[in-house]
């Protein structure tokens, strides 16, 4: 599918990725619009006012949107995992997608693809075992989530081509997990979170806007995808990595597992679990990466400050 003219509409698409996204659609000669809690426009994007909780949509031209793209979600980092932030971390995900497959039940949304974001979090605590997409999924709180998140966007299999992105940790010098590990080591210090030998698998945000449009493209893209770089790090490497691209040593710090488990409780795997993840199925499908190398894509961040 050509993606010039096309109107594409990405719910969350204010945040890191989305505002990142929009500019590599732009660049296609795309017609963008997003979703928000606000109408108005974000960056000269019109954005249209929706609640996922009412389950609606307040835009004047559903039926011309080709293409959907949904990145909203509660953030899992920014709040203590209570009872009640984990059901508000599952329902925005669940009830996001009920939206969309509501507009298209009643035949007003049309689009020819809808395109999810998910989570590496699929795939639990799993050491140095080396996870693609067939792999099982974990049983933590993350790995569930993520489970019932694609359950939801599978609802739309029977209007649309359905994408599920399973997204690592996106570096970007904007937000995000980079600037949290970077902050410590500009005063010469890199913390090693529980040993720091388990698995981070990151992906530059260039290659996850370049990965969308490339799955936009293809007409025989459909299912689950991880989006994250064919060279997976331990954090010890990604600390290293780090220090290198900004130029100064670091004092590698250990902060013992026990101790981030009586900090964080079980927001603690954020941090601590391991997943060596693969982006096998886009590989086989041709997509040639930007950034395949931790230490490249870092300095290319401080570069260019994106």
């Amino acid at each position: 599918m050509l993606l010039t003219n096309k109107r594409v509409l990405i719910a969350g698409g204010t945040g890191l990725i989305g505002g990142h996204l929009c500019n590599f659609l732009k660049k296609e000669g795309c017609q963008v619009e997003l979703l928000s809690r606000k109408a108005g426009l974000y960056n000269g994007i019109q954005a249209y006012q929706w609640s996922v909780d009412e389950m609606k949509i307040s835009h004047p031209e559903l039926d011309k949107v080709d293409v959907v793209i949904n990145l909203a979600g509660a953030s899992i980092a920014d709040k203590k995992w209570s009872k009640e932030r984990k059901k508000v971390i599952i329902e925005s995900r669940i009830n996001a997608a009920k939206t969309f497959e509501k507009y298209m039940l009643e035949g007003i949304l049309k689009p020819k693809v809808y395109l999810s974001a998910s989570a590496v979090g699929y795939y639990g605590d799993r050491g140095g075992e080396e996870l693609t997409e067939d792999s099982d999924p974990g049983d933590d709180f993350l790995a569930q989530t993520t489970i019932k998140w694609e359950k939801s966007a599978d609802l739309l299999k029977q209007f649309a081509r359905v994408i599920k992105l399973r997204i690592g940790i996106v570096l970007s010098a904007r937000g995000g997990a980079l600037p949290e590990m970077a902050n410590p080591q500009r005063f010469g210090i890199g913390a090693l979170l529980g040993g720091g030998n388990q698995y981070m698998p990151w992906i530059h945000i260039d290659d996850v806007a370049g990965m969308i449009l490339f799955l936009l493209t293809n007409e025989k893209a459909e299912g689950v995808f991880n989006a994250v770089s064919p060279n997976p790090v331990t954090q010890k490497e990604m600390v290293s990595a780090i220090a290198k691209g900004m130029g100064r040593p670091a004092i590698k710090l250990p902060a013992p597992a026990f101790a981030l488990k009586l900090a964080m409780g079980e927001m603690a795997t954020l941090v601590l679990n391991s997943n060596k993840v693969i982006p096998r199925r886009i590989l086989n499908m041709g997509y040639e990466f930007i950034f395949t190398e931790a230490s490249t894509a870092l300095k290319d961040l401080k570069e260019r400050k994106i």
